[in-house]
């Protein structure tokens, strides 16, 4: 089952294989630098521990496959669109990444660190790969919009992965205006972006990270072989449950609240969230009645 499984999840076009294979290169940089941090030691916070490498490259990795499992179930393939953004995308992201593993070989801060200018032309550099990221995931979100997936469970986890994406987006832009108001304000390169107690790139990793969770979740219930109404449950009861999270986690960072220290309405939208992606996985994982042939590929 876990074979078929990956099959569900496996590249299909070479689009995909092109944001595939490079998501394969940048996990293998995790595993690699995750390996030079156990040996070398160091703190894992701030702005040029080992982390940076190591989370930048299997977010990257992450990403990268799930931009190309969203080209693959596009109903009408256009591949010279699909390539170009799969291009666009695997370049800017692998130019992003090493920018960062290399300040971090290099013993500087990737972000923020503007005070020599070669340090100043990197992180320009980041911006412009981000700018690029940025347009690429706008313009498969609007591709989605206009062509969405025939099948209703694989359009609420493709559009609700994307709407989760280009929030992260804009929490992105939030976090770099924070982070350069703390270096006018201080010189100095912030250990990490906050918010009053809250830190800024929590919900900003939440937002990037729906979309595999829910193309998991689709692949095991097409697997299972469960009716189009089941499979449509399950998703909705989940990317309605992560957003609900996303919503949770980007209230408390703005008004500056650390996750445990949540109050109030935040605390039960958090919980009941949570709730709904429990009862989505349970209704995944659950025997139920399943369609005699095979349904509609993820």
């Amino acid at each position: 089952m876990a074979l078929t499984i990956l099959h569900q999840l496996a590249p299909r076009t070479r689009p995909a294989r092109v944001l595939a294979w490079t998501a394969v290169f940048w996990a293998i940089s995790a595993l690699f630098h995750a390996g030079v941090y156990a040996v070398d030691g160091g703190a894992w916070a701030g702005p040029a521990s080992w982390r940076k490498p190591i989370v930048f490259s299997l977010s990257f990795a992450m990403t990268l496959w799930a931009v190309g499992w969203v080209l693959d179930r596009m109903p009408h393939p256009r591949p010279r669109l699909a390539g170009v953004l799969a291009w666009a995308f695997a370049v800017s992201s692998t130019i992003e990444t090493g920018l960062i593993a290399m300040q971090t070989w290099r013993g500087r801060a990737s972000h923020f660190n503007v005070a020599a200018p070669g340090d100043a032309a990197v992180f320009a550099i980041m911006g412009m790969t981000v700018g690029v990221l940025s347009l690429v995931l706008v313009v498969l979100l609007l591709w989605v919009l206009r062509e969405p997936p025939l099948d209703r469970a694989t359009r609420w986890a493709v559009t609700g992965g994307l709407f989760a994406i280009a929030t992260g987006l804009g929490i992105g832009q939030w976090l770099i205006e924070l982070g350069n108001d703390w270096v006018a304000a201080t010189g100095t390169v912030p250990e990490a972006v906050m918010n009053g107690d809250a830190v800024g790139k929590f919900p900003h990793a939440i937002a990037f990270h729906g979309i595999q969770a829910f193309a998991v979740l689709l692949a095991v219930a097409t697997v299972r072989r469960f009716g189009p109404d089941r499979r449509l449950r399950i998703m909705r009861t989940a990317v309605v449950g992560y957003l609900g999270v996303l919503t949770w986690a980007t209230v408390t960072t703005v008004v500056g609240t650390a996750p445990l220290q949540a109050r109030g309405w935040t605390v039960g939208l958090g919980v009941a969230s949570g709730v709904a992606l429990v009862v989505a996985g349970i209704d995944t994982l659950w025997p139920g009645r399943r369609v005699r042939e095979t349904a509609a590929t993820a």
